[in-house]
Order: structure tokens, then sequence, then C-alpha cells
């Protein structure tokens, strides 16, 4: 063949494929006989003001919802142009149980129901004279009840999904007609007293600093009882000893209760509690928040895992909160006590004396909160003061720090061990008269340190290394810095 022939060829194709596709695009446009729904405006069911609408009575089987749009007063607080909180009582419209009477009603997930009726659409007729409603579920439908102020009644019936999904089948009651919906707006008139129900547990909502008192029980053994101090600043423990809580974990506990609500509601009125682990819970919180008294039991996990069923107050309704707040359930008591022996502020010590090692050193502080240039440190006779012994200054209160940082190793509260022979006694007097005394006992053998205060034990056991830990600034390490540090400024004057 030519080259001619194999240019010329391949552009008549192409000059072929060209004019069929201008052809094609401009064919005038044929209707789609197969699909005349896309044109078709949706059919009106109701068209009603739906704050003309007085009650919803909604019945799914053998469970009746019935609620009243009423007008209530409740506290509203308004911050005023001075920064000052007023409080009033204002009007509030809101869905009311009627039946079951006390029900704890979600009022706006009522008002959506009423929202998505009022002017209700359907996607298409479906069937104008059925013969058998049970194809369409509507021979035991759910029954949806519209009464107006003027008791004007409109009435919902709704059905199956279809087998398609993304629509139900309903009608009017009064009307043969089947339409189909959509789902959103079938699947809130299908719901259940459970789905309509409050999942926020307090009356209102709360923080960590509204907290005043907390015990935790776990496997029916209590772990710890504390409350809040006067000053609401520090959580002070009763049990197992008496000592400070540690705050960053208290708060943890106590912002995950604050935290709590409802993620799914399973039985109410359970007969067999022990089917959720209910019946002798796992962790059981008492608290006191906003001055009420709780009561929060969590049993077994859910099957997703991700929630504990629960119960509040030991009602008979079991529900599910999230596993995520409460990461904290077996931790061991060690993280909730402080693991300081004693902390004690500088700005309110006179005197420290410390025994040990066959020696008594004795340190007298006056600490000028105004001016710091004013404080003075004594050490065993030698007075540390003004800018010139800032670094000694630093080195005394390194030593101080040695002593109020001794912390315990373990919790041992099954020994009751004597006070005699202390390897180190501590003695704070306070700008107030008040003394404090700490001593560690070794125990027999040897390891750890019995930690006792004021007389008392504590509890409380301390690892004898702990004293020559350089990392942790050991009270030995900081007594032979503070030493080594004066013999370095005697020599130098």
């Amino acid at each position: 063949m030519s080259n001619f022939k194999k240019l010329i060829i391949p552009a008549i194709v192409l000059a072929l494929l060209v004019g069929a596709y201008l052809i094609v695009t401009n064919l005038p446009e044929k209707e789609d006989e197969g699909n005349t729904n896309t044109s078709q405006e949706k059919i009106q069911i109701f068209d009603f003001v739906k704050n003309d609408l007085s009650e919803i009575i909604m019945e799914n089987n053998d469970e009746v919802l019935h609620f009243k749009y009423t007008t209530i007063q409740v506290e509203q607080e308004t911050t005023k142009d001075d920064g000052t909180v007023e409080t009033k009582m204002v009007d509030r419209n809101v869905w009311v149980p009627v039946e079951p009477e006390g029900m704890n009603v979600r009022s706006s997930s009522v008002d959506s129901i009423a929202w998505n009726a009022n002017s209700l659409k359907a996607q298409k007729v479906i069937d104008e004279n059925p013969e058998d409603l049970s194809v369409y579920g509507l021979d035991n439908p759910v029954k949806l009840t519209f009464i107006m102020n003027d008791n004007t009644r409109y009435v919902l019936l709704v059905g199956n999904e279809t087998p398609t999904g993304g629509a139900y089948y309903a009608k009017k009651e009064d009307e043969a007609t089947v339409y189909t919906i959509g789902d959103y707006e079938a699947e809130k008139f299908i719901q259940t007293k459970f789905d309509l129900m409050e999942t926020e547990v307090y009356d209102k909502e709360y923080t960590s600093q509204d907290f005043t008192a907390l015990s935790f029980t776990r496997h029916q053994n209590l772990i710890f009882n504390a409350a809040t101090d006067e000053s609401n600043t520090k959580w002070l423990l009763s049990y197992p000893i008496e000592a400070e809580a540690r705050y960053e974990n208290i708060y943890k506990i106590t912002e995950a209760l604050a935290g709590v609500s409802v993620s799914k509601y399973i039985e109410e009125n359970a007969e067999n509690l022990d089917n959720y682990g209910l019946e002798s819970p796992a962790y059981v919180f008492k608290y006191t928040l906003g001055g009420n008294d709780y009561k929060l039991s969590l049993g077994k996990l859910y099957t997703d895992g991700k929630a504990y069923y629960a119960t509040m107050n030991d009602e008979n309704l079991i529900f599910t909160v999230s596993a995520n707040l409460f990461t904290f359930l077996d931790k061991p008591i060690e993280e909730i006590i402080s693991s300081f022996v004693h902390l004690q502020n500088i700005n309110e010590v006179s005197e420290l004396k410390i025994t040990m090692d066959g020696r008594v050193d004795v340190s007298r502080i006056n600490v000028d909160t105004e001016d710091d240039e004013k404080s003075t440190y004594e050490f065993n006779g030698t007075l540390l003061t003004g800018e010139k012994d800032d670094d000694y200054i630093r080195t005394f209160k390194k030593y101080y720090q040695g002593a109020i940082g001794i912390t315990m190793d373990k919790l041992n509260l099954d020994v009751e061990p004597v006070l005699e022979n202390p390897e180190v006694t501590i003695e704070y007097t306070l700008k107030t008269g008040e003394r404090i005394v700490v001593d560690l006992v070794p125990e027999p053998e040897g390891v750890y340190l019995y930690a006792f205060k004021n007389g008392e034990y504590t509890g409380m056991m301390v690892r004898r290394k702990q004293l020559e830990d350089e990392n942790k600034n050991g009270l030995r390490v900081s007594y032979s810095n503070l030493v080594e540090a004066l013999t370095e400024r005697e020599s130098s004057q």
C-alpha cells in the first residue's frame, strides 16, 4: 500500500466519527418514559400550623406515649453589664408527658416529631385501593395522632420500610391510599419511649468544682472516701488513710462523673440485674454534686465493649455510659493518695529540726512574702540573707525540698509498726506555734522505712534508698550539698 493510502484512510474514519458525534449530540431529547416521578411533585399529606398543635399521641404495639405542649417557668441566668449574674423566672414552651406519667422526656425530640409532621409530604403513591394492608405493615402500624388546639385531629399510620430502603409505607387513618414517606421523617415517627427520654442525668451542667464529696467502691471493697476542705481547693482522704488526695487524679474522676450521660437506654424494671452485672456492681461511685447526693453503679461492659451497663441512684432503669470516661477504674489506691509524707509550705515555717545519722540540724526560717530580700535562713547558726547569699539560699531551699520531698513508695495497711529508733526525724515548728513531727522507722528487712506523722503510722512506706537518691534530691544528698556550699562560703570570707 502506498504511503498516500496509509494516510488518507485514517483521515476518512476520523471525519466519519466526528460527523456521527455532531448528529447524535444535536438530536432532540426524548422523555424518559420509565422515570416519570423525577418531575412529579411530592404529595401533601398534612398541612397544619405547628404552633397550633397541642398534643401528640404515639401508639407502637403495646406502648402508648402521650405528650402535651404546655408553658412552664424555668430559671434563666443573665449576665448584666456590670458583670453580675441575675437569675429570674421565664416562660418556656415544652412537651410534658401525660402518659407514662413522670417520664423524663426530651422535649426537643418530641418537638422534632411535630416539625416533621406539620408539612409532611409523600414521595409517591403506592396503592390507591389496597386489598391487603399487611403487605405494607399497615395492618399493625405505628399510629400517631396530632391534636390541635381546636381539637382537630390528624392521624398517621406508619408501616414497614420499603424493600429497597430509604422510605417507609404510610397512610392517613381515614383514607385508603398508601404512600411512601422518607425514612428520615418515618424514623422520627416510630421512636419508642427510650428514644425520647432525656439523656442528661443531671438537671444542669456541672464541673469538677461542683463536687464536695466522693467515695469509690471496687468489687464490693471501699477503695477511698474523700471530701473537699473548707476552701474547696483540696481533697482530703478519710479512708483508707487520713491524707491529702492527689488533686489531679481526683479531678479526672470528678470530671468523668460530671460528664456522664446516657449513651443508650436498655431496660426498665429489669427482673434480672445480674444479666448486666448490676446485682453486685463492679464499680460504685457515691458523690455529692451541686449539693445533691448521687450513686452511679457500673456493671458489665456492653456487647460492643465501648460502654458499661449502669444505674443511677439504685433506680431499676438500665442504661449504658461511655467506657472512655472511666479509664481509671482499676488504678491502684496509691495513685489517689498524695505521695508526700508531709508537704509543708516554707512560708509557714519558723523552725526546721532534722535528726539524722547521729546529729541534730536546726534551721530557723523567716520568709518575708512581700520582700524576699528581707527573708532570712539560718542553718546551724550560719545566717543567710540578702542578694550576696542568693546561691547559698537556693542550696538551702534544695535542702528544705529534700525534707518535704520524701514520698510514699507503697501503701501498707496490714502492719502495725511501733514508733521506736527512727532513722530520720523531721520536726516543723510553724509560725502559729503548731508542731508537726515526721518519723521514718526502719522495717525489719531494712528495705523500707515506715512513715509516722505526729506519732501515728500513716500507712506509707518509703524506700530507704530514696534518702540517697540524687535524681530525687534525697535528704542526705541535699544535706551534703548544703554543708559543702556553706564550708566553701566560710572559706571564701
